[in-house]
């Protein structure tokens, strides 16, 4: 407490420092965060979302970058935590309104590079960066901090500023025999805790769980001993990112005498990246492409498959509905999906396992078989990096809004003040003073959706939800294009209201009330009328309000004849 005491006295009147989230808290995915003082800022990471809804389609969901168009600041650097899409998948979209050098350490570059490849950005200005390597983006000294998560390279930021030193952990969890022998680096951030930080933003994925995040190392055994018992080929699906899941595969894969061969575009593109920056270091021809592997033993392979999410046109899917080109799975395979299901993939995963049984596979999954690791911190991990950072001021980030509220009271029984503790969700801001901290305005923040790989109206995600939940109703009204009159009585068309064949009960009399409607306006009837058209949309949007509390979509057509 005297070293607390020493500090607050010495920046008590220190240039205020804000941190505005834009994405990731109340939610898992989107994560974007800003850091702004004295007109200058930096943002760390930048993610994506995978719809969860199946009115929202097949699109992405990226951060609103509205605040930051109109922006009273400006970037000094994007830094990114590691390369999961979740924190790197938006970046493509960011650098059409922002210009800024990003920071990455060499694995997490590698996969920006490939992301910013597939879009049309050109010439982006990217920093390798390394754990313990402090380096300056206008007022601000950020220093990467090795931590353990399931990509490799990933790290946590100090970031030291005029109002005190931020810790963002980033993803992790503390994992003290990772593949790669990179150790998550408990004494730096000790050492940050004896010198004095002023706030901790720290993941919250896995408060939910008690105890400790298993090591990922300890999947080699369970996958090899279920390798060696295949009569038949071994499928094994992951997150393209998971390097080391990859790489243990493989070895596994080497020790059994088969030879890997990757399945889809992403997992292929991920095998060569982690080769080219020395995470597979295996000898050539230990991976075959799909082709090669037709004219192997099929006991002699191992496929590594994208799709562990049960996304409809990935490799498994196509494999699991017999639609795979190249690769056919029969009885005597065994396949492992090795991740854990995402809420709202539940039903899609399931129809692959399904379909994979319906084939004679032996299929492993996380609910049945010890077969994926998380790569975030449980609760008595995230206990201890409170107890290592020891800071005045906490706010849990990453996570739905049950995840912040659960970090949140651990970290007040780990013995941070309640009065230091802030559960903040996207558009909220924090300001740190060099004394404390204290919440500060709402800007803006929100989800725009991304199909076909182009940006739509940020309206348009409230938009299908009303849809959904309300439905939409068509009025046709048919007029003379010569007298300006009505010609028949109008018609309606119902989707996801009531039934849409014209028997209704409700269909008959909402067409009553419209033209008792339209027989008061006064004309005449024309196509081009605005005014008419509002008429015949607050006519029928008033009926099913009242007799069956819907507000459809109104969509009026008014044909002249």
């Amino acid at each position: 407490m005297g070293l607390d005491r020493v500090m607050a006295e010495s920046t008590s009147t220190a240039v205020p420092v804000r941190v505005a989230v834009l994405g990731g808290l109340g939610e898992i995915g989107l994560n974007l965060m800003v850091i702004e003082c004295a007109g200058r800022a930096i943002l760390v990471d930048c993610g994506v979302m995978f719809p969860d809804e199946p009115l929202l389609g097949s699109g992405l969901l990226i951060p609103d970058f509205s605040w930051l168009e109109s922006r009273r600041f400006e970037i000094d650097a994007i830094v990114l935590t590691h390369a999961h899409e979740d924190h790197i998948g938006a970046l493509p979209y960011l650098l059409r309104v922002v210009s800024a050098p990003i920071y990455g350490t060499a694995v997490t570059l590698a996969f920006v590079r490939r992301r910013i490849a597939e879009s049309n950005v050109s010439d982006p200005d990217l920093r390798a960066i390394a754990p313990r390597r402090s380096f300056s983006a206008g007022p601000f000294t950020i220093e990467p901090i090795r931590v353990t998560h399931s990509t490799p390279d990933s790290i946590a930021l100090a970031i030291r500023t005029p109002a005190g030193t931020i810790v963002h952990t980033g993803d992790f969890k503390i994992d003290d025999s990772p593949v790669d022998g990179q150790i998550f680096d408990r004494e730096r951030f000790a050492e940050l805790g004896r010198e004095g930080v002023a706030l901790l933003l720290s993941d919250s994925t896995n408060v939910e769980r008690a105890g400790r995040s298993g090591s990922e190392s300890s999947l080699k055994p369970i996958l090899r001993e279920i390798m060696s018992r295949a009569q038949g080929r071994f499928f094994l699906s992951a997150f393209s990112s998971h390097l080391h899941r990859i790489r243990q595969v493989t070895e596994v894969a080497r020790e059994c005498g088969r030879r890997v061969v990757p399945l889809g575009r992403r997992m292929a593109e991920s095998v060569r990246l982690g080769s080219e920056t020395g995470q597979l270091g295996f000898a050539p021809g230990m991976f075959l492409e799909p082709g090669e592997a037709e004219f192997m033993t099929q006991r002699n392979l191992a496929y590594l498959a994208s799709g562990s999410q049960g996304e409809p046109l990935s490799a498994l899917a196509r494999v699991a509905a017999g639609a795979h080109p190249r690769v056919a799975v029969e009885p005597g395979d065994v396949v492992v999906l090795s991740s854990r299901f995402i809420p709202g993939n539940e039903k899609t995963i399931g129809g692959v396992i399904n379909g994979l049984y319906k084939l004679g596979a032996e299929v492993y999954y996380e609910s049945v078989a010890p077969v994926h690791v998380s790569g975030h911190a449980s609760r008595d991990e995230l206990e201890e990096m409170i107890a290592l950072v020891r800071p005045r001021s906490f706010v849990p980030i990453h996570g739905e809004y049950r995840h912040l509220s659960r970090h949140l009271a651990l970290a007040i029984e780990a013995g941070v003040p309640e009065r230091n503790c802030f559960l903040l969700e996207d558009g909220d801001t924090l300001i740190l003073d060099g004394v404390g901290a204290r919440r500060g305005r709402v800007v803006e923040a929100g989800r725009v959706i991304i199909e076909g790989g182009e940006e739509g109206d940020p309206a348009l995600v409230g938009e299908r939800r009303v849809l959904a939940r309300e439905g939409a109703i068509t009025a046709v009204v048919v007029v003379s294009a010569k007298t300006g009159k009505l010609l028949a009585d109008p018609y309606l068309i119902s989707r996801g209201v009531v039934s849409g064949n014209g028997t209704s009960e409700h269909i008959r009399r909402a067409r009553e009330e419209l033209a008792a409607r339209l027989l008061q306006y006064r004309g005449p009837f024309t196509a081009g009328d605005i005014a008419l058209k509002e008429e015949i949309t607050r006519a029928v949007r008033r009926y099913f309000s009242d007799e069956i509390d819907k507000r459809p979509v109104v969509i009026p057509v008014v044909v002249e004849v």
